[in-house]
């Protein structure tokens, strides 16, 4: 069998393969805000000592499709773990997240998306931040990994490149540092 007939039957096999898969439902993938790190100089533009509130825009589960019927997330649980990964950054800087303060921020992650390839998986996703004066932050990124990661690292690490981002956002840090 020639290179061209090899792929093609390694083509049909993975079609096959997501196929079956995605007949069994999504597989709902799991946040971890553990295996990455935001740079250690994110925060550097950051102001404390103060509190504020931070919250999530879900209060109940919300699961969505993130590549055909494969994979789906759970926005609530990955926007959870976007507001760990912030408040963990802010504690650095002696700004202490809290239920109630003077300042609050609501975080919602939403429109995620999974693109997997032999070579890598990308994932896209949007982190809205809306604060308590009625302004907004968007930050949009994507990033491809290794094929060799995992879809749950891959989806933890586009949380942490979208706090990255937001700890050095304009509007962001005119809000908690004014």
């Amino acid at each position: 069998m020639n290179v061209h007939g090899t792929r093609w039957v390694s083509h049909a096999l993975t079609g096959l393969l997501l196929t079956a898969l995605a007949a069994c439902g999504p597989t709902v993938i799991r946040p971890n805000p553990n295996p990455f790190s935001v740079p250690p100089d994110a925060a550097e533009l950051l102001h404390g000592p103060q509190t504020i509130a931070l919250h999530s825009a879900y209060k109940a589960e919300t699961v969505e499709k993130i590549y055909t019927d494969l994979w789906a997330v759970d926005l609530r649980q990955y926007t959870g773990t976007a507001i760990a990964v912030l408040g963990k950054e802010m504690a650095k800087k002696g700004i202490t997240p809290a239920a109630q303060a003077p300042k609050s921020i609501t975080l919602r992650v939403y429109e995620v998306r999974a693109t997997p390839t032999w070579r890598s998986f990308g994932v896209s996703l949007v982190l809205e931040a809306e604060y308590a004066d009625g302004t907004k932050s968007t930050i949009q990124t994507g990033n491809n990994l290794s094929s060799q990661l995992h879809e749950t690292l891959a989806v933890d690490n586009a949380i942490m490149v979208a706090v990255s981002r937001l700890l050095r956002d304009d509007q962001f840090l005119a809000y908690v540092n004014g």
